[in-house]
């Protein structure tokens, strides 16, 4: 009987130590699924912050990114005007190179403005945008026109707008002369 006791004080002291060394597993168990969490927590706080860092940072650039296609779009435009075979000299058939007809510049502005078909036609070219034809050289009389709207879309609000001058040859195809001029394109865009 001796030993059976000595046996079983083994046993529960054998118990104890399991118990122990297991307490002992499970506290360390705690600790490493705490410090797993906390990194996982950081992790998750580092992911969030570079997200909403890189929104910030690209959402600028989107809007820099349409800005400058607007503005790209409005030089474009500016530089394709000179080249409308509505509104181009012809000597003998041949188109001349920068050089548009004072006459042709006052019809197409005359129809632009008074029919609305027109006016969608070009629309689709032109855009937000005014465009006038101007000439600078040689100065005026009084009594003539010197300045044609060629078209304006007439925004209600205030954008911004890009001003583009483009040097052109005016032909008076009436009295043979030549003036010089600009056309100067204001392309309107939401900046």
């Amino acid at each position: 009987m001796e030993k059976h006791i000595e046996s079983e004080k083994e046993v529960k002291s054998n118990k104890n130590k399991t118990y122990k060394s297991r307490n002992r597993e499970y506290n360390r168990g705690q600790i490493q699924l705490g410090e797993t969490t906390a990194v996982v927590i950081i992790i998750i706080i580092m992911l969030v912050l570079g997200i909403v860092f890189w929104n910030k940072m690209s959402g600028s650039n989107i809007i820099d990114i349409k800005l400058k296609s607007q503005q790209l779009q409005t030089i474009e435009m500016a530089n394709s005007i000179s080249e409308l075979t509505e509104l181009k000299c012809t000597d003998l058939g041949i188109d001349q190179v920068k050089c548009l007809d004072w006459y042709k510049i006052r019809a197409m502005s005359d129809m632009i403005s008074k029919d609305n078909k027109t006016f969608m036609f070009y629309n689709d070219y032109f855009k937000n945008s005014k465009i006038s034809i101007v000439k600078v050289y040689p100065e005026i009389a009084d009594g003539d026109i010197n300045n044609v709207t060629l078209y304006d879309v007439k925004l209600n609000n205030n954008p911004k707008s890009l001003l583009i001058p483009i040097p052109i040859c005016i032909c008076n195809t009436v009295d043979k002369t030549t003036s010089y001029g600009m056309i100067i394109v204001e392309g309107y865009y939401n900046g």
